[in-house]
């Protein structure tokens, strides 16, 4: 009976924490398409993409949902581990309630029967429950050990130094930019901000858009 707790326990945990994952998986996916859209906003209405960008975000929002609606309505089947308890309860009573009949055992045993399976239950049960916790909580704050896990693609040479800086400024040399090839925004932009100054970059559509300062 406890093999079989055990056993059932583990295997209903894996099972809900691959639902578990699918819908942090979505819940990610829906903001990083929200996030996107609303800081790169001029270049939806630019291209008219609105209803393009609202829908992928429905998309994800809408599996988001069923993956968390089948999150938890998955936790009653994970819980089903207690009727093995129950089981060999009801069995420890029969064989009990039949030893009594044939007086090979006293009352006072099946109290004793009846009382050490509850004392066993609680505690198995209380393991089973921080077991589901823990994988869970894992589980949630998985992508945050990916990033920590994540090797930097720029790293100091062995005995670098720190770095000193007494003055700073910005400079711009020969820089492109597009969102469309065919228009250009910025070509071959070439400029340089000292240190305590601002320099506003205006275009024809509204004034003042991006603004550098050193």
């Amino acid at each position: 009976m406890i093999l079989a707790y055990m056993g059932f326990t583990a295997s209903a945990t894996n099972w809900r924490i691959a639902i578990r994952r699918a819908m942090n998986e979505s819940d990610t996916d829906a903001n990083t398409k929200a996030i996107d859209s609303l800081l790169n906003f001029e270049t939806v209405k630019y291209f008219t993409a609105e209803e393009r960008e609202k829908a992928r975000y429905d998309k994800s929002i809408a599996r988001y949902e069923r993956m968390s609606v089948k999150t938890y309505t998955s936790l009653p089947g994970s819980m089903r581990d207690r009727r093995h308890f129950y089981l060999g309860i009801d069995g420890c009573d029969g064989y009990e309630h039949r030893r009594n009949q044939m007086r090979a055992n006293t009352v006072g045993d099946f109290v004793l029967i009846n009382a050490m399976m509850i004392q066993l239950y609680q505690p198995l049960n209380y393991m089973g429950v921080v077991y589901r916790d823990i994988r869970q909580s894992a589980i949630d704050i998985e992508m945050m050990f990916a990033i920590l896990g994540q090797n930097p693609e720029i790293e100091d040479r062995a005995g670098a130094k720190p770095l000193a800086v007494t003055s700073g400024r910005l400079l711009f040399e020969n820089v492109s930019f597009h969102y469309d090839p065919r228009r250009a925004i910025l070509k071959d932009v070439s400029f340089e901000v000292p240190a305590g100054k601002t320099v506003a970059v205006v275009g024809p559509s509204a004034p003042g858009n991006p603004r550098s300062r050193a």
